[in-house]
C-alpha cells in the first residue's frame, strides 16, 4: 500500500510539472506576459534550478566524496543566487520596497536553510547514522 502511495505521489509531481510547463507556454501564447504568469514561471524556474543543484550537491554526479556540511554549504551558496534571480525576475518583492526587503529575503533564506539542515541532520542521525554513512552504504549496495 505504501508503495502505491509513493508511486501515485511521484506521478502527481511529474504530471504537475508537465502540466505547469504546458499551461505556462499556453498562457504566454494566448494571454501574453502578465505579473501572474511571470511569477508562476519564476517559481517554476526556481524549482527546476534547486532540483538541479540538489542533484549536483547531494549525489555523486559532481563530487564523489564530500562531507555533508560541505554539500549543504555548496548547495546553499549556489541556491541563494538562483532563488534571488528568480525572485528578481518574477518580482516576488516589489521594486519600490527597497533594500530592506532584500536583506529580509536573504535572512529568511538562511533561516530556512539552517532549519532544513538541522532537520535532515537529525533525521539521518536517527535513521542512518549520518549522511556520509548512508551514502557509503548506498554505494556499496550499488556495486
Amino acid at each position: 500500500m505504501k508503495n502505491i502511495f509513493i508511486k501515485t505521489a511521484n506521478a502527481a509531481c511529474v504530471m504537475f510539472a508537465v502540466l505547469m510547463a504546458w499551461f505556462l507556454v499556453m498562457g504566454y501564447v494566448f494571454a501574453g506576459p502578465s505579473y501572474g504568469l511571470n511569477l508562476t514561471a519564476s517559481l517554476y524556474a526556481a524549482a527546476i534550478g534547486l532540483a538541479v543543484l540538489q542533484a549536483v550537491w547531494f549525489t555523486d554526479a559532481a563530487f564523489k566524496k564530500l562531507a555533508y556540511p560541505a554539500r549543504i554549504a555548496g548547495f546553499g551558496a549556489c541556491g541563494l543566487p538562483v532563488i534571488a534571480l528568480c525572485a528578481w525576475l518574477g518580482q516576488w518583492i516589489p521594486p519600490e520596497v527597497g533594500v530592506d526587503a532584500w536583506i529580509a529575503f536573504v535572512v529568511i533564506y538562511l533561516f530556512i536553510l539552517v532549519g532544513m539542515t538541522a532537520g535532515y541532520t537529525i533525521y539521518f542521525k536517527k535513521t542512518a547514522g549520518s549522511y556520509d554513512d548512508a551514502l557509503k552504504r548506498y554505494r556499496q549496495n550499488r556495486k
